[in-house]
């Protein structure tokens, strides 16, 4: 792979990170708010982080697909194993925000109020 392809997938796993971060953050405001878990503020923070942790997901699989790996896993291991870069994040299958070529499970606590959160920001604030 090229530097600058090995940037893009390093750029895009730094990304997922992050959104999953913010999302993590925004599901402990789910369990700390008294309200109701459809109310928009509680929603939205939820609704984009998916949506960032989808877009990242995207720019890592299309930057994948335009390197010289000859697939999705390969190009992780040569991240991992070349530049200590794990892209697990990159990797995973989001609940109701589904990018082709996601293999890992998604692993966050999505129990009681959570889970309905999470579904509930997909269907409102995913485009």
């Amino acid at each position: 792979m090229t530097d600058e392809t090995i940037a893009e997938l390093e750029a895009a796993v730094e990304e997922c990170d992050a959104a999953r971060e913010a999302l993590i953050e925004a599901l402990e405001a789910v369990d700390a708010h008294d309200g109701t878990p459809d109310d928009e503020a509680i929603l939205r923070p939820v609704g984009e982080a998916l949506t960032d942790w989808r877009d990242a997901q995207r720019r890592f699989m299309e930057a994948v697909s335009a390197s010289d790996a000859p697939n999705m896993a390969t190009a992780a291991m040569m991240l991992k194993t070349n530049h200590g870069v794990d892209s697990t994040n990159a990797r995973r299958g989001l609940p109701g925000v589904h990018v082709e070529g996601t293999d890992k499970p998604f692993d966050l606590d999505l129990s009681g109020t959570r889970g309905t959160a999470l579904t509930n920001a997909a269907m409102q604030f995913v485009k």
